[in-house]
């Protein structure tokens, strides 16, 4: 699977995207919701792990893009973030997602969704 992966700590976001890589996965980063939305526009990627706190934009603005742009290919929406889906911007940002992982990201949930398809999700 290629992954984008979208937070403006760009440490979190890098170990992210070595972790990925190392289960035979490839992965890209992206630290602003602008950043995000040019990678995406310009390559494939089957699965998005969205932060909903950009310093730009707000990560719902970005999945909203990347649905709509994602030309008819499967693609797997993960909201990634502090706040917990009980939170008030857990909950609206919901909606937009397929899976919300709760920072600290768990890497065996995360290992379990890239294991399955996006047209599954």
């Amino acid at each position: 699977m290629n992954v984008l992966i979208v937070d403006d700590n760009a440490s979190a976001a890098e170990l992210l995207q070595e972790l990925i890589v190392l289960q035979d996965h490839t992965a890209r980063c992206a630290f602003t919701a602008r950043e995000a939305i040019e990678t995406f526009d310009s390559e494939h990627f089957d699965v998005a792990l969205v932060d909903l706190t950009l310093p730009d934009r707000p990560g719902t603005d970005v999945a909203r893009h990347l649905r709509q742009n994602a030309q008819d290919r499967p693609l797997m929406l993960v909201a990634i973030s502090g706040y917990g889906v009980g939170d008030a911007a857990g909950a609206q940002a919901a909606p937009l997602f397929d899976h919300y992982l709760q920072k600290p990201i768990d890497f065996d949930a995360l290992d379990r969704l890239l294991a399955s398809p996006p047209a599954a999700a």
